[in-house]
């Protein structure tokens, strides 16, 4: 499914599914994240290049996750740009990594990487860790659009794994609320205004609180920010992986 944000910025995702961001600059289109299908990412390829009729300027992987990297096989041919993290977290993916994962024929990672920030017009792109060492945010500063890859999730339960840091993805979102902007662009669910970030917040704090024992199932349960979210396995997978780094 393709939504417009305006006529230069769209997002390409549905039922939870990783989002992909098509947007279209002064020198290109730009292309931030590329699922984890070939299949989707090569639809993806043709609306730029037959609908838009524009040229790829390059893409943006924010962070290490299949979902987020695989289709980066259908665009072999194009600069990639991620943090050095996330490229070294690609190359490390092995066999058993891979092995519950669709075939993606192999693993391509980007061609160019930055440390912490990367800047190429107004398209600034800036690693913020939390969801993941890596997380990388994208903001598109003319239109106004954060894209926040997983850091953010709409309408569905968080995706905590065993390398989130709850402590960072919370010092990340709070320093997202000092950008201007209209839209932001979550890695799961619809695009909405900066109130996402809030609910985000409000999210993880709340999990915090359940993991330390100040809260109880039934108030998490009671809360319409997590009572409507979608994919409540990951809610309990997340948990898990919570209690499982407090073992350590």
């Amino acid at each position: 499914m393709i939504q417009k944000i305006n006529e230069r910025v769209f997002v390409i995702g549905s039922e939870g599914s990783a989002n992909v961001v098509v947007a279209v600059q002064p020198k290109g289109v730009i292309i931030v994240d590329t699922s984890l299908f070939s299949e989707k990412a090569q639809k993806i390829r043709d609306f730029v290049e037959n609908v838009l009729k524009r040229e790829i300027q390059f893409l943006v992987n924010t962070h290490y996750h299949p979902d987020h990297t695989f289709g980066n096989i259908v665009f072999e041919n194009k600069s990639i740009i991620s943090s050095s993290l996330t490229r070294e977290k690609i190359m490390l993916m092995d066999e058993h990594y891979l092995e519950n994962l669709p075939a993606s024929g192999k693993l391509v990672p980007a061609t160019a990487t930055f440390e912490d920030e990367y800047r190429e017009g107004q398209v600034f792109i800036k690693r913020m860790g939390g969801h993941t060492p890596d997380s990388s945010i994208v903001l598109l500063e003319q239109e106004r659009v954060l894209i926040a890859g997983d850091l953010v999730f709409n309408d569905f339960h968080a995706e905590i794994v065993s390398d989130s840091d709850l402590d960072a993805w919370l010092s990340a979102l709070e320093s997202l609320r000092k950008y201007r902007v209209d839209w932001v662009v979550p890695g799961h669910g619809n695009f909405a205004d900066k109130g996402c970030l809030d609910s985000m917040i409000r999210y993880l704090k709340k999990i915090q609180r359940l993991v330390d024992g100040t809260i109880t199932y039934a108030e998490i349960l009671s809360d319409e920010n997590f009572s409507k979210r979608g994919f409540p396995e990951l809610f309990s997978w997340g948990l898990e992986n919570l209690v499982a780094q407090r073992a350590k």
